[in-house]
């Protein structure tokens, strides 16, 4: 199975103020960002992608990214039919939130910038449903964005699940076989890193999907925010 390497790097912007963010790259409203992709081509690097709004922000400065998988043709606009043989277990939900709060307690050195130890995440069951309906929908049609293919990007995803929040990130991944093996490439990864180093950030939730007629066979969404 083929594996790629995209990195989709961190937008933050200010709280209530509107104005772009502090991180290079960064913008908001768009879950995008700046991009750059890799191709390794090897079969050990994982496909990766990472997100992250505060509220009051609405300034686009960069282009959507995505990865070299096809962009789906989903009839029903992206949602959600069949074909999952995968998806979020308390087993996987516990690993994933040990594996986080982990690395938030240790610090972490994303991309050359430390981040040191934060707070622990509690897992939230909204956020790992808005989790669960990406990777569902990725796994499903076959394609590998922060948007949607109904349009929806993580903050509006979040939304609908009912949470009113006051900041949300998102990381996705493609092909990683384990929870170790997904946490390290975003771990490796600046951006991704710095969301999981987020200090803003006080809950999570995370689903894989499971679609072996798919691209990378397995997908990976990871979802932060802090409640209003």
């Amino acid at each position: 199975m083929r594996i790629l390497t995209v990195l989709i790097l961190s937008m933050v912007a200010l709280v209530g103020c509107g104005g772009s963010g502090s991180d290079s790259g960064s913008s908001s409203s768009s879950p995008s960002g700046n991009s750059t992709t890799t191709n390794s081509g090897t079969s050990e690097r994982p496909e990766t992608g990472d997100w992250n709004q505060n509220t009051g922000g609405s300034t686009d400065t960069g282009s959507n990214g995505s990865g070299s998988g096809s962009s789906g043709s989903g009839s029903n606009g992206g949602l959600d039919t069949g074909s999952n043989t995968g998806g979020s277990d308390q087993s996987m939900a516990d690993e994933m939130l040990a594996a986080v709060n982990q690395a938030r307690a240790q610090g972490q050195d994303c991309g050359g910038t430390w981040y040191p130890a934060v707070g622990a995440l509690t897992w939230d069951y909204a956020l790992e449903e808005a989790a669960f309906v990406h990777s569902s929908n990725m796994a499903n049609y076959d394609f590998f964005n922060h948007t949607g293919l109904d349009g929806s990007t993580p903050s509006s995803r979040v939304t609908a699940q009912g949470y009113n929040w006051k900041t949300v990130g998102e990381n996705i991944a493609a092909g990683q076989k384990s929870v170790s093996a997904v946490m390290q490439g975003w771990l490796d990864s600046p951006g991704h890193c710095k969301n999981i180093m987020n200090g803003s950030f006080t809950q999570m939730g995370a689903s894989s999907v499971t679609n072996s007629g798919s691209q990378y066979g397995i997908y990976w969404t990871q979802v932060f925010a802090a409640p209003k």
